[in-house]
């Protein structure tokens, strides 16, 4: 009886240091897009995705808990602007204006990403370079910033067509409602393979972009950013963040025409 009553206690301490220690850890409200395979959610509503998973090992290593909220561009920075949510696990900070650096805290970057123009192969301005593009018509995600083809879209060079998704812009292209579009690689190629569709059918044009992926926290966490940033250079270093980042695209094709 003696032994039991011990054992018995033995495994209520357990229990309680559990969960003190499950209620140590702070929770905090982590936006973003449908942005496969960078973030989504799958069929049974888990939040998935090469910056998801990163974000996770980096909030169990230390002692934090994400709540993976999804939302439009405009409604997820919206929130993030009125403080409503904690932080964007995937983010860049040339996305964002130099306000923001009056708000907001960048982690190092774990990943960069480059975003391209993509034509339908047989396309005549396939291969002209972007300041020689000229009546095309552009289609882009409602909310992103473009940079490099804003001066042409603002003077009516280029025309900008704007719609909700990179699944949506796809279709576009596919149905010949746009010239172009503007996409980030991995997206792009991502999308490809889920849909069974051949590279080939597609050029990668004029590169708009090279984006450092970070995870951006509101000013209130900078006390947080040396562990995190600690955390992936660890995960950067032993290769995990690029074994996680190949998991997903390890049955995609080597991407479009180069």
């Amino acid at each position: 009886m003696v032994m039991t009553l011990r054992s018995w206690l033995y495994g209520c301490a357990l229990l309680l240091g559990c969960w003190c220690t499950a209620g140590n850890a702070q929770s905090l409200r982590s936006g973003g897009t449908l942005w496969p395979p960078f973030s989504y959610e799958d069929a049974q509503g888990n939040a998935r995705g090469i910056a998801v998973d990163i974000a996770s090992q980096v909030a169990r290593q230390n002692d934090l808990q994400l709540e993976f909220l999804f939302y439009p561009t405009r409604r997820l920075n919206l929130l993030l602007d009125n403080g409503s949510l904690d932080l964007n696990y995937a983010d860049s900070p040339l996305w964002n204006g130099p306000q923001a650096d009056q708000r907001f805290v960048y982690s190092q970057p774990y990943l960069t990403v480059r975003e391209y123009l993509y034509f339908r192969a047989e396309h005549p301005e396939r291969q002209q370079p972007l300041e020689r593009l000229h009546g095309l018509r552009i289609g882009t995600v409602r909310g992103y910033s473009y940079p490099l083809l804003g001066e042409a879209m603002a003077s009516g060079r280029l025309k900008e067509v704007e719609t909700s998704d990179d699944a949506v812009l796809l279709d576009l292209l596919l149905r010949e409602r746009v010239d172009a579009i503007a996409m980030v690689d991995d997206v792009f190629v991502n999308l490809l393979s889920a849909r069974q569709l051949d590279p080939a059918r597609f050029t990668r044009s004029a590169q708009l972009s090279e984006a450092p992926l970070v995870i951006k926290l509101q000013e209130r966490h900078a006390e947080r950013l040396p562990a995190l940033n600690a955390t992936l250079r660890r995960m950067m270093e032993s290769g995990e963040v690029e074994r996680i980042r190949r998991a997903y695209l390890s049955n995609v094709a080597d991407g479009a025409e180069r």
